[in-house]
């Protein structure tokens, strides 16, 4: 009997149309897909980004022979957010409103967080009334070197100096600390990793200050108001401080450093940069994308009202 041969030549055609027809069957449920439950007009809004307020309640402990006075009495550092309006329209007073207390604007309009030059130099009075400078005046009480500063500043600066020196700091309950985005539009650095006081850095001076300030205030509670999501025209081109690295980061990483210092030092931080002012809402609340308006001087107190409103100092 004839054995019959095995068509090798078949059985690799019918393998490579299997093959093909199981490719194209692939396909064609890959196209398809699957419905993922996607709604394009759900409220997304609470999952978007998440605030890094920080609030860290005064130890009874730091209180021990302070006698409270009954009112909520503010101290107001920084520049332009406290600075381009000291009148019942600023956000300083809005802030004490916010606390049924009482503020004090010691804010230098066009100063900085950190400073410029490691030595004081007469022709850059902007160092003297920085913030390490302007703590170390009134927690050393020696005010030789900022009323110098503020003598090339200006009579507003000279005010703000003599309003500094005719305060009763054992009746300041809380220091509010505020700058915009001038360190990073004058490409200041933002940390040294060999010194965390560097002063010449944006968080070796907020560090330094706060050290100093605890260790001569203790009954004083600090909170730091971050810069709101903003940016600035330099030389007819607009800088998006939310986007653009001029050189030590953009304003999100000046923020991450500042978090890192208040943790260490467990002060108190307002989120205005994800709470208040956000990259899409900005222009209703700022003039020219840089000053606060009527509106986002509100925003912001309100905010500060959220967590310190109605409150005493005594946690």
């Amino acid at each position: 009997m004839e054995k019959k041969s095995i068509n090798f030549h078949l059985i690799f055609f019918i393998v490579i149309l299997a093959l093909f027809l199981f490719a194209i069957i692939k396909l064609w449920l890959w196209n398809k897909g699957e419905a993922s439950g996607y709604d394009p007009n759900e409220d997304t809004s609470e999952f978007d980004v998440e605030t890094m307020d920080y609030i860290q309640p005064l130890s009874s402990s730091r209180l021990e022979g302070h006698e409270d006075d009954g009112v909520t009495t503010l101290l107001c550092l920084g520049n332009s957010p406290f600075a381009d309006n000291k009148g019942e329209g600023g956000l300083a007073q809005a802030l004490a409103r916010e606390v049924d207390g009482v503020a004090y604007d010691a804010s230098f309009a066009g100063s900085f967080q950190s400073l410029k030059n490691e030595a004081y130099q007469a022709d850059y009075p902007a160092d003297g009334v920085s913030l390490y400078s302007l703590v170390k005046a009134f927690c050393s009480g020696d005010y030789t070197s900022l009323e110098q500063a503020a003598g090339a500043l200006g009579s507003d600066a000279e005010d703000t100096v003599k309003l500094l020196k005719g305060l009763d700091f054992s009746t300041i309950d809380m220091i509010v600390i505020m700058y915009d985005l001038s360190d990073y539009i004058d490409h200041r650095p933002l940390y040294d990793p060999n010194n965390d006081s560097n002063l010449v850095t944006w968080s070796g001076s907020l560090n330094a200050s706060l050290k100093l300030l605890d260790e001569t205030y203790p009954h004083i509670r600090t909170v730091i108001l971050s810069t709101p999501a903003c940016g600035k025209t330099i030389d007819e081109f607009y800088v998006d401080g939310d986007i653009q690295n001029l050189g030590n980061g953009t304003i999100p990483d000046y923020l991450n450093y500042q978090m890192n210092v208040i943790l260490s030092n467990g002060v108190s931080y307002i989120d205005n940069y994800y709470g208040v002012i956000t990259v899409d809402n900005r222009d209703e609340y700022l003039v020219d994308d840089y000053h606060l308006n009527e509106k986002g001087i509100q925003a912001i107190a309100s905010r500060f009202g959220h967590f310190f409103g109605n409150t005493s100092t005594e946690e």
